[in-house]
């Protein structure tokens, strides 16, 4: 689709509230919170309804909205909880997860449907609360074995998501009751929450997240003293010990190690848990907000830079049979299960909750390439049902039923990540809007003033270069608005009005003048493809072009995709890769031709990474590294 920079499409936006952007104030609670955070957040979500996406990104959105949260059957993910059966199951998970992408959606649409849904879901959930406070899957005999504290944390979640929305008392009842029969059940001088559970404890360490947001929303000390407490006992015998092993900079994979350099079976590879992993170190960065402990924080920073420079691979996601793997250094060696979609999702939220945190381009790079290829890489073309592992060559598959359910950890984790990028596209700060995603997007924000403005982009960006904006304040007024330069647009070209404004790449352009309705901003991004060197190996490269990992797919070529082929770069590194609107199957979105080295006129047909797989057949063949020789 091709943009005519002259005009400007008006985007619908039904709720054009904004939230004021003032540093530190988070998107509106109904319900309210008791205990202000000590530590303000750099950028902050705005109101629920502002931000309106269109586009490919859009209707990737709006799919899995109608045809996977919207189509859940609830009560499907009540019966665990009326049974109380699980033994080793993670059933109590699912309501939690799916309800918490089903909140994410609501605030993002506004439906009146979905919101019958989750009312329908929560109240169903409560009837099923014992008279002591249980909410859970396990039978009395069985509380705090394996997947019970976890999926506790799921229902608390779920439940302060909705008493966000709502301010309905009883939910927010419901939620210290769950919590209080957990505080009867585990402390000093009690059980530990460690003793039966999975992975070394950390998923029941992973409860530190709700009790840190319940705390903020009750003021009971009671529930601090808890996070405290559990983040004491990580170092204990059966504990993770992830606070100290964080502090002295031990990679992910080594905290909990296993055979190198390839794993050999599901039972080999250590207990390093990408997922589980993470969401404790979620939960330490909602714990670190409420203390302003900066060992925290130092912490949080540590694990996510690791993370970051020794798993996560070119696609934006991490871990082999959904462990840390060491996985950037070997990405191009054969992998069990690459690419788990929870760790997938679990990566954007962390990364969510740095850019909260430190207001940092760095983190939305880290969202946006995820998102473009192991993300919706990972969601079916109708939406209505997802990968469990996307890897870097091979075959995808439909993620299998688990636990006698129609259900799947990872089917109900990605929307989770897919919902909450309306909350990440544009933020606030201190200074004024700040847009971390580009694309049809559209975006109302208060100013301290009061003033409202109106940020609408037009683009079809990534598949083209350039994104056209149009600022509409309804009074004319100075702010400060920043637009994320990414880290890989080497040639940025960014105009206000005609006038060229100087960028610099990996940062925020931060335009500070005097808006009038009617200003126009275009951003030309550096969408030159780049061959990169895989890792510790020149005999293979890959292709990446903007945020989008290129990648051979056997749908595209009559010869076997395992081949070598012969790409050369030019002196910076790049390599033409023609973007081609006809002669693709209807399942990709974008396919380009790169052009093979010393044949002229000859090349190698390529399609984003998103597309691959999408039959979810074993001749839906594709690869990502692509050998020379």
């Amino acid at each position: 689709m091709k943009v005519n920079p002259c005009s400007f499409r008006v985007l619908t936006v039904v709720f054009a509230v904004a939230t004021s952007v003032q540093a530190g104030v988070e998107s509106p609670l109904v319900g309210g919170e008791r205990v202000k955070p000590k530590v303000a957040d750099m950028q902050s979500p705005l109101r629920p309804g502002a931000v309106q996406i269109q586009g490919f990104l859009g209707q990737q959105i709006d799919l899995c909205i109608t045809n996977r949260v919207e189509a859940q059957v609830v009560e499907d993910l009540l019966r665990p909880f009326r049974a109380r059966q699980d033994v080793n199951e993670w059933r109590s998970e699912f309501w939690g997860k799916w309800v918490t992408s089903a909140i994410a959606a609501y605030r993002y649409t506004r439906d009146p449907k979905l919101k019958e849904i989750i009312d329908r879901a929560v109240n169903g959930l409560l009837d099923t609360q014992a008279p002591d406070g249980y909410i859970g899957s396990y039978p009395d005999n069985g509380h705090r074995k394996a997947w019970d504290i976890w999926g506790r944390k799921y229902t608390l979640l779920g439940l302060l998501a909705w008493y966000d929305v709502t301010g309905e008392k009883k939910i927010l009842d419901a939620a210290c009751r769950q919590a209080d029969f957990l505080l009867g059940e585990v402390g000093p001088g009690k059980a530990s929450p460690f003793e039966n559970d999975m992975w070394q404890g950390l998923a029941s360490s992973s409860i530190l997240e709700p009790m840190a947001l319940l705390y903020r929303r009750t003021g009971r000390s009671e529930y601090l003293e808890f996070c405290e407490y559990l983040i004491q006992l990580w170092p204990t015998p059966n504990g993770p010990d992830i606070l100290r092993k964080a502090l002295a900079d031990v990679p992910v994979f080594a905290m909990f190690p296993g055979p190198k350099p390839v794993m050999k079976g599901y039972g080999d590879g250590g207990k390093s848990k990408a997922y589980e992993m993470m969401s404790c170190f979620e939960g330490l960065a909602e714990l670190y907000r409420v203390t302003g402990n900066p060992t925290y924080r130092e912490a949080v920073r540590k694990v996510y830079d690791n993370i970051e420079n020794t798993e996560i691979t070119i696609i934006g996601s991490g871990s082999d049979w959904e462990r840390w793997c060491d996985g950037q250094r070997r990405q191009t060696l054969p992998w069990h299960i690459g690419m788990e979609t929870c760790v997938t999702a679990t990566w954007i939220k962390f990364s969510a909750q740095m850019l909260r945190l430190t207001g940092e381009s760095r983190y939305a790079d880290e969202i946006e390439l995820a998102t473009y290829n192991a993300l919706l890489g990972a969601q079916g073309e109708d939406g209505t049902w997802w990968t469990h592992h996307s890897p870097l060559a091979g075959t995808k598959e439909k993620a299998p039923p688990q636990c006698g359910m129609n259900q799947n950890c990872c089917v109900a984790n990605g929307p989770r990540a897919l919902m909450l990028l309306p909350q990440i596209a544009v933020m606030s700060d201190a200074l004024g809007p700040v847009i971390n995603l580009y694309g049809q997007i559209s975006a109302e924000v208060e100013l301290p003033s009061g003033n409202h403005v109106r940020l609408e982009q037009v683009s079809d960006y990534p598949q083209n270069a350039v994104v056209q904006m149009r600022v509409t304040p309804e009074k004319t007024e100075a702010f400060v608005l920043k637009l994320r330069i990414p880290a890989w647009s080497e040639k940025t070209l960014l105009t206000i009005n005609g006038r060229t404004q100087s960028v610099k790449p990996g940062t925020y352009a931060s335009v500070r003048r005097t808006w009038k309705p009617g200003d126009e901003v275009k951003l030309t991004l550096d969408l030159r493809a780049r061959l990169v060197p895989a890792p510790g190996d020149a005999s293979q490269v890959a292709v990446t072009r903007g945020p989008l990992v290129l990648a051979r797919d056997q749908r595209l070529e009559s010869s076997d995709i395992d081949l070598p082929a012969l790409l050369k770069p030019d002196r910076n590194g790049f390599i033409g890769a023609t973007l081609v609107t006809e002669a693709k199957p209807k399942n990709i979105w974008m396919r380009f031709d790169v052009p093979l080295a010393g044949a002229k006129g000859a090349f190698i047909p390529m399609c984003d990474f998103a597309s691959t797989g999408k039959t979810w057949t074993k001749v839906d063949k594709y690869r990502v590294w692509i050998p020379l020789k």
